[in-house]
């Protein structure tokens, strides 16, 4: 579980995040459709976008049916980062 960063503002229905510094290679931004979770590993939505500046990007994050966007302001999401099927595929291949 990566430290995503925090939510700031509910526009459209999405949650806008504005994530952590990138500093090097050892914090990397989202994937798309990456699961967005709280502190508690549950899922709050999935990677929607990406923008803003490099180094401390903002992100747009899509929340589940039946999510309140709303109740995540000013908390720190997280990516989750359990395997799924393209790291499946992947040790199929080699």
């Amino acid at each position: 579980m990566k430290r995503l960063g925090t939510a700031l503002h509910v526009v459209q229905n999405k949650l806008i995040v504005q994530s952590e510094e990138i500093v090097g290679s050892e914090t990397a931004i989202p994937r798309g459709n990456s699961w967005v979770v709280d502190q508690k590993r549950t899922r709050v939505g999935k990677v929607f976008d990406i923008f803003g500046p490099i180094d401390h990007p903002y992100i747009i994050v899509r929340p589940n049916r039946g999510t309140d966007a709303a109740a995540h302001i000013g908390k720190k999401l997280y990516i989750d980062e359990a395997p799924g099927r393209d790291s499946k595929w992947k040790k199929l291949k080699s």
